[in-house]
């Protein structure tokens, strides 16, 4: 069965002991549960916090532990992040592991956040099943994705940067450098990108899962 909250089975997996909340309506403003110790919620978000939507209990003024420590741990903004439901596991991943869970599509019992390059915006309180988290934002991962991954980690491989697959065709200055034969391939692949170029939220996750200097787990 898979849990109801992301965030609680991240906060079982990283922190190693089990969440089970008892749900009140005086448990905590973002999902209702009421853990040990409780947080004034002014103490852990700012007046200009905006991120209310999916909050369950507006009426109630702490957070519980788990939400206190999902909006509080920074690595949580700043690095890509794989959790599962069954077990309760989350992964700080690098692009390698990144690049491997997305090889297909995401499972329903799995949820990513990937931070945008100025990781400025909480990501795993609003992460979903299924779906990955991208600077605030869920998106589907589906078999399509997969095989256009897979193309922009071939194109960086040769020696494309991700601001070059950017332009709309391949840089002379890199292309030039490869041998002629592999020209047409390239320049097939290219347009392949093509529907991400205006998606920011597949290109961010594609760039991150490409990265080519951290490829080794």
């Amino acid at each position: 069965m898979i849990p109801l909250d992301v965030a609680a089975a991240a906060y079982t997996g990283a922190v190693g002991r089990p969440y089970s909340p008892h749900r009140s309506a005086g448990g905590c403003a973002r999902c209702a549960g009421t853990t040990e110790t409780m947080t004034p919620t002014g103490q852990v978000v700012s007046r200009r916090f905006t991120g209310y939507e999916t909050w369950t209990n507006l009426s109630s003024r702490v957070l519980c532990e788990v939400c206190v420590w999902a909006y509080r741990h920074l690595p949580l903004r700043s690095c890509a992040h794989i959790i599962t439901a069954d077990p309760p596991t989350m992964l700080e991943a690098t692009p390698a592991q990144l690049q491997q869970a997305l090889a297909q599509p995401l499972p329903a019992g799995t949820a990513v956040t990937v931070p945008a390059p100025l990781w400025r915006k909480h990501l795993l309180p609003d992460a979903r099943w299924g779906q990955i988290n991208v600077d605030g934002s869920n998106i589907t991962w589906r078999t399509d994705d997969a095989q256009r991954l897979e193309v922009m980690s071939a194109l960086r491989k040769v020696g494309f940067t991700e601001r070059d697959l950017r332009t709309p065709a391949p840089p002379h200055r890199v292309l030039r450098t490869l041998e002629h034969r592999l020209w047409a391939q390239i320049l097939e692949d290219w347009q392949t990108l093509d529907p991400w170029r205006s998606a920011p939220s597949w290109w961010i996750t594609a760039a991150r899962a490409s990265e080519p200097d951290h490829r080794r787990t």
